[in-house]
């Protein structure tokens, strides 16, 4: 029997060699950076009175001082209250927006790749009905995920609510066994979480290729799965280690360039240091030293950004081709149009 997650660790090597490095094309890393990047998108205040009274007096020097806080808290709230609300809808829409982009970017992403051409905003704009189905399926799917994760935090949430007026009361056994069994079922739902968002990105280009709905390719996904399990369990086992060596080794290599850029910047900024301060005799009070030294740290942060958005191709790139590469053997109707410009035929399904 042959394992087409593991099959497809050569074809994906391919893929990414030929996509990146035959010929290297500096301005399609950095849009597939940038695609990558997108990728990762009444006012009053509790009153504190009561439980000073609980202690006697106006209660110990710490609680003065919340209650002090909670006071400045309130006027706060009530003062701005508009603006905080104005504020938190609009950090809101920020979210909701970039998360949006996000989804859409998952097909740019997909289709750069399948047909070797970066085209950022022809691309977008094919695929922004298809971007927001995504989105809003992702929507609901976290808004059912964080009622249950809330659900599975009042059981230690509950007991210290219930024992803040006598801390002593709290049963620390019982407090510790609820916060493992939130804990557990964070875990669990974490799983389920990863396992559901695998069977998206699958059906994601079925979607595109097969024109047809998110949720429809995802029943197809899903009924191969029940159909051919094993396939999936050894895909994802492979792609937790193929993720984790390859997380490994580009943080390396990124670590000794960065080690390295940075010693040269380090060395030139003190040499330019050096020369306007003991040769040319400027201070740092000096108009002129900061018209030298400011071009130069924006130099330096440009070459760094440049730097940190090359880095981040390479493993998503090679991810993503390698879960083309096994859909298409897992399942051949998919028709990835793939362009195979250097691929051998060996490889090629």
């Amino acid at each position: 029997m042959s394992w087409y997650s593991i099959d497809a660790v050569d074809g994906a090597l391919q893929r990414t060699k030929s996509t990146l490095f035959e010929p290297f094309s500096f301005w399609k890393w950095i849009k597939l950076g940038i695609i990558i990047l997108l990728l990762g998108g009444g006012g009053g205040g509790p009153n504190f009175g009561n439980i000073g009274q609980q202690y006697g007096g106006e209660g110990p020097g710490w609680m003065q001082d919340f209650q002090g806080f909670g006071e400045m808290a309130s006027q706060f709230m009530q003062q701005y209250l508009l603006i905080i609300v104005l504020g938190v809808f609009f950090f809101i829409g920020l979210i909701l927006l970039f998360s949006y982009i996000s989804n859409v970017m998952e097909f740019v992403f997909v289709n750069s790749l399948v047909t070797d051409t970066v085209a950022f905003w022809e691309y977008s704009g094919k695929y922004l009905r298809k971007g927001f189905h995504l989105f809003i399926i992702r929507f609901v799917l976290g808004l059912i995920f964080l009622v249950l994760i809330v659900a599975a935090m009042l059981p230690v949430i509950l007991p210290v609510l219930n024992s803040l007026d006598a801390i002593e009361n709290l049963n620390i056994g019982m407090f510790l066994g609820s916060i493992v069994m939130f804990l557990s079922v964070l875990f669990i739902l974490a799983i389920i979480s990863g396992i559901i968002q695998s069977f998206i990105n699958l059906s994601i280009p079925l979607a595109m290729y097969k024109d047809m709905g998110i949720i429809a390719a995802f029943r197809v996904v899903f009924g191969k799965f029940r159909a051919d399990w094993r396939q999936i369990i050894v895909y994802w086992l492979i792609r937790f280690v193929i993720r984790l060596v390859a997380g490994i080794v580009v943080l390396l290599i990124a670590l000794i360039v960065l080690l390295v850029l940075l010693g040269i910047f380090s060395l030139l900024g003190f040499g330019l240091y050096m020369l306007l301060t003991s040769g040319a005799g400027l201070g740092t009070d000096n108009t002129i030293f900061w018209v030298v030294m400011v071009p130069f740290g924006l130099v330096v942060l440009i070459v760094l950004i440049i730097f940190a958005l090359l880095i981040s191709v390479p493993v998503p790139v090679f991810m993503k081709y390698h879960m083309l590469t096994f859909l298409e053997s897992w399942y051949p109707e998919s028709g990835i149009p793939f362009n195979n410009r250097g691929i051998p035929e060996q490889l090629q399904v």
